[in-house]
């Protein structure tokens, strides 16, 4: 039987948008800082590139082979996408990255995922899982962990992260501190001699079956979880870490969604990320920087769809006239756009909000530029400085600067917004999908349109990141009492 090919994006009528269609305000950005700017306009064009000749013609393939075998992951388009940088473009340039951060993560998101979806999570749920090192502020754990990437990436061989939060009775209960409080955890770390000791499991883990390097929550007390929720980095290769189920998904599927079995797990103190108890606090900034590009995500198969419908209301013919001529076609392909170009704008609300306003704004203050330039990774690398560096200090100096810099409102505001684009971007991704299939009619169910493929993928975005319930009232709650996701009051 002959495997369903993607109709070739080539024949498609050029509908992407342009880098200042995509956002108005970029000319204004433009004006301020051009090298910025110009940053992000080459990250979007290598982007579109890799997904329009690289990603497209894989997608219906690999959907196939996952299919037949849940367990199936191509390590071929992995590692293509490492050779063209996709797994350190946003690693700190501190390590050697290329230190994009919210912004890039989503213009880069959406163009992948316009071509599919399942392929590009495998990218997008690596930097998630990073993201949660390089947002930490724990330089001594930062520099050992993500430098793997980095150094993996010259040989062409992925290293890959993974944020292991859920757990079997307890999803997005884990995402604010009111969750926290009551939910039935099932992974504990008992505080041993030299380390933790983890037993437990988490769930629906996406790249957890073929990540190197895991971020693990965990309660040290599952009585008392919100005061003793910590973070710590475990390797795949840890005594006791194995791999259960491989999820057979509806969408999304070159990415994998796995269940990590921790059993007497041994972690050393040093891959402890910041303090005993502050789990929780590490869960809202990954969760205020990364629900953006999620919505971007959402965005990327609402693009996808939208295009593939507009290419075929093009080019067939019902009743003797094309049906884009038809007023009701051309009304559905409107909306679409509205829709897409609305969530758009939310997105990048959230992402500049966050890249200038929240943590990467510590990397612009000048007493940390001085550290940097002092202490350049070479410098810290070096075994003699990495036995006498004072990491508690500076770890302790960093948090509290960020306190001073980051108040309470700005971190509220950031989880509101950032809430605010990902219930945007996917419930867009959905609707535009619905719309897509109902333009091609008995034909969306045919694999060769993407159109079926770009309706599956959506639906997930609605679930992960939080589900869209747990956003929406994120917004309403951070409104109401800002810093009540941290379980901080805020005073007036």
């Amino acid at each position: 039987m002959t495997e369903p090919v993607m109709i070739p994006w080539q024949e498609f009528p050029e509908l992407s948008p342009t880098f200042e269609e995509m956002c108005p305000r970029i000319s204004l950005l433009r004006k301020w800082n051009k090298r910025y700017v110009r940053g992000l306009e080459e990250l979007m064009s290598r982007a579109r590139s890799f997904a329009r000749n690289k990603i497209w013609a894989k997608a219906l393939e690999i959907e196939e082979k996952v299919f037949n075998d849940a367990r199936y992951f191509d390590w071929e388009i992995t590692r293509e996408g490492t050779k063209q940088g996709w797994l350190s473009f946003a690693v700190p340039k501190e390590v050697g990255g290329e230190g994009y951060l919210v912004a890039g993560v989503s213009i880069a998101m959406e163009e992948m995922c316009s071509a599919c979806a399942g392929i590009a999570n495998i990218f997008g749920a690596h930097a998630l899982g990073f993201s949660a090192i390089a947002l930490s502020l724990d330089m001594e754990v930062f520099d050992r962990h993500l430098r793997k990437i980095v150094d993996s990436a010259k040989k062409g061989e992925p290293w890959l992260f993974s944020l292991d939060i859920t757990e079997p009775s307890a999803g997005s209960d884990v995402e604010d501190a009111e969750g926290l409080e009551k939910a039935k955890l099932t992974l504990e770390a008992k505080k041993v001699s030299g380390g933790y000791i983890l037993n437990g499991r988490k769930c629906f883990i996406s790249n957890g079956s073929v990540a190197r390097t895991h971020f693990v929550t965990a309660a040290l007390d599952r009585k008392k979880p919100l005061e003793s929720f910590t973070a710590f980095v475990v390797p795949s290769d840890a005594k006791g870490l194995s791999i259960g189920r491989v999820e057979k998904k509806m969408g999304q599927k070159a990415c994998p969604a796995a269940e990590v079995v921790f059993e007497d797990v041994f972690v050393p103190e040093p891959d402890r990320l910041g303090k005993e108890g502050e789990g929780m606090l590490h869960t809202i900034v990954i969760l205020s920087a990364s629900r953006g590009p999620v919505g971007a995500i959402g965005l990327g198969i609402a693009r996808g769809a939208f295009e593939r419908a507009y290419y075929y209301a093009h080019t067939t013919k019902k009743n003797g006239r094309y049906l884009i001529e038809d007023q009701a076609v051309q009304y559905l392909l409107a909306e679409m756009q509205r829709q897409i170009q609305v969530a758009r704008q939310a997105v990048f609300d959230s992402a500049f909000y966050f890249d200038f306003e929240h943590v990467p704004k510590m990397l612009s203050l000048p007493s940390n530029k001085i550290i940097t330039k002092l202490f350049p990774y070479s410098v810290r690398s070096a075994k003699l400085v990495q036995r006498l560096m004072p990491w508690d200090w500076l770890y302790q100096f960093l948090r509290t600067r960020t306190e001073e810099e980051v108040p309470i409102l700005t971190r509220s505001r950031s989880v509101r917004l950032s809430s605010i684009a990902k219930v945007s971007g996917t419930d867009t991704a959905v609707q535009v999908s619905r719309m897509a299939m109902e333009i091609l009619g008995e034909e969306a169910v045919l694999k060769n349109w993407g159109v079926e493929k770009c309706f599956r993928d959506a639906k997930l975005t609605q679930i992960y990141e939080g589900t869209n319930q747990i956003n929406r009232l994120a917004i309403i709650k951070e409104l109401r009492k800002p810093g009540i996701s941290e379980r901080i009051e805020f005073k007036q």
